[in-house]
């Protein structure tokens, strides 16, 4: 039997994301919610280089392009977190994290 290999590996939290989708398809619809918020709220220019990456005790973490985006980012941080705060069920978001990674 022949196997054939991806040009890329996927990462480990990229298979989990999928595996958890297909057993909570709720966690599916919460994270398009998600993206639709972060967008709304960022603005469609940082919203192009950054992604919602979960939610931890009340934290959003934010996955950010690179250290411009990502000072960029800060400097919005606390306007974002007020708009977040204002959609209906993103109240509970006390602050966000960005993180430098693969957008």
């Amino acid at each position: 039997m022949k196997r054939t290999y991806k040009a890329t590996p996927e990462s480990i939290s990229d298979i989990l994301k999928k595996v958890v989708e297909k057993l909570d398809p709720e966690k599916k619809n919460r994270a398009a919610k998600l993206l639709s918020a972060w967008r709304s709220v960022a603005g469609s220019e940082l919203a192009q280089h950054t992604r919602p990456g979960g939610m931890k005790k009340n934290c959003l973490l934010v996955i950010v392009e690179d250290s411009a985006w990502f000072y960029q980012a800060n400097l919005k941080k606390n306007k974002i977190l007020q708009a977040l705060q204002k959609k209906k069920g993103f109240e509970k978001i006390e602050k966000i994290h960005f993180r430098i990674g693969k957008t």
